[in-house]
């Protein structure tokens, strides 16, 4: 599949921009190549805070330290889809498309130079992000990544824990990220990892051919 070399910049607060950008829908996968068979896409006012938490770049306020800020994706243009984990209640699978200005050696990077980093604000507010560099799953002629996170939000008696493991895939400047988000410390299961590879396969196919 062609993609039309775009111009993406970047806009003073650091966040990727991409004025003007084609709609990215006919690179999306659709609802029932999720797990559940069905998904629903955010609207357009949604996409900021999912791309937000996709990519661990918050919409509001900072991450400690300053230089562990993680590079934001372009909303313009950008198609998320998010579906329940038919295994449970507490776990959903999401999948995305958009338009990124810097490779995802820098994602990688930046997860290694930051394994442990500070968002919000205290006393209640405050998350502490733990991230783990994956082995990334090979796509031919695609840079690839994959991340595990660990959120724990909250104070020390109750906090809510959050994991998500996520892989990614790019080219050409359009990025791919298919996304398990679970309650709870544990790492996923078998199956939600082997729903979660299928997905990736069909984000990847729809995105690039």
């Amino acid at each position: 599949m062609t993609l039309a070399v775009l111009a993406v910049g970047c806009s003073v607060d650091g966040e990727a921009t991409a004025g003007g950008s084609a709609d990215l829908s006919a690179r999306s996968v659709a609802p029932v190549d999720f797990p559940a068979d069905s998904a629903t896409r955010l609207p357009a006012p949604a996409v900021p805070g999912a791309l937000a938490d996709l990519t661990g770049r918050p919409l509001h306020g900072s991450v400690t330290p300053p230089d562990c800020t993680p590079r934001g994706v372009s909303a313009d243009g950008a198609v998320v889809l998010v579906g329940p984990d038919p295994a449970t209640s507490t776990a959903t699978f999401t999948s995305a498309v958009a338009y990124a200005d810097r490779p995802l050696d820098q994602v990688t990077g930046l997860a290694r130079r930051c394994p442990r980093t500070i968002t919000g604000s205290a006393p209640t507010a405050v998350t502490i992000v733990m991230t783990e560099v994956l082995p990334a799953p090979q796509r031919s002629g695609l840079a690839t990544a994959a991340l595990r996170r660990t959120m724990t939000t909250g104070g020390s008696e109750s906090p809510l824990v959050t994991g998500t493991t996520s892989v990614m895939a790019q080219r050409d400047g359009v990025r791919v990220i298919v996304e398990y988000r679970h309650q709870g410390a544990d790492p996923m299961s078998a199956d939600a990892g082997a729903s979660l590879n299928a997905l990736f396969d069909s984000a990847v196919a729809a995105a690039f051919g």
